[in-house]
């Protein structure tokens, strides 16, 4: 699991970026804790996900 988070350091970062800033903003009170809990699957997800999903792909 390391692996795939530091091999896929972009997606992890943006993960990591968003998860800080929507903490931030739950203890500004700025967002509800029912906000942050729907949007904790999608940071979550991009931890983990493969650097792949940003890359442009285009077809020949």
């Amino acid at each position: 699991m390391k692996e795939r988070i530091f091999n896929n350091w972009k997606t992890s970062l943006l993960g990591l970026i968003l998860l800080i800033i929507a903490v931030v903003l739950l203890f500004m009170k700025t967002i509800t804790l029912g906000e942050f809990s729907a949007f904790l699957p999608t940071i979550l997800g991009l931890i983990y996900v493969r650097d792949t999903v940003l890359k442009i792909t285009t077809r020949p």
